[in-house]
């Protein structure tokens, strides 16, 4: 039996990019709050827990790991095949 197809399977390359702008976005927020916890403290280490999911979820939309030495983590734009995939 195939894999069912969901919801995320019907995205088009315009919807994956603005996910990714979203969550570069939501990223750049999170890091610059950080700023202002403690090293250490309970939300501190939550909101960590949090950009590494939103790194999942664009390498896993840009199909591709991000880069952290690029602007935007080298996620966009998409590759050229994204409408291919199977």
């Amino acid at each position: 039996m195939g894999r069912r197809k969901n919801r995320f399977d019907r995205l088009s390359a315009r919807d994956a990019e603005a996910i990714i702008r979203d969550a570069l976005s939501l990223r750049k927020t999170v890091l610059s709050s950080q700023l202002h916890l403690k090293a250490h403290g309970e939300l501190y280490w939550q909101l960590c827990g949090l950009v590494e999911k939103l790194h999942e979820v664009m390498a896993s939309l840009a199909e591709k790991e991000p880069d952290f030495r690029m602007p935007n983590l080298g996620l966009l734009p998409l590759p050229e095949d994204y409408l291919t995939r199977k």
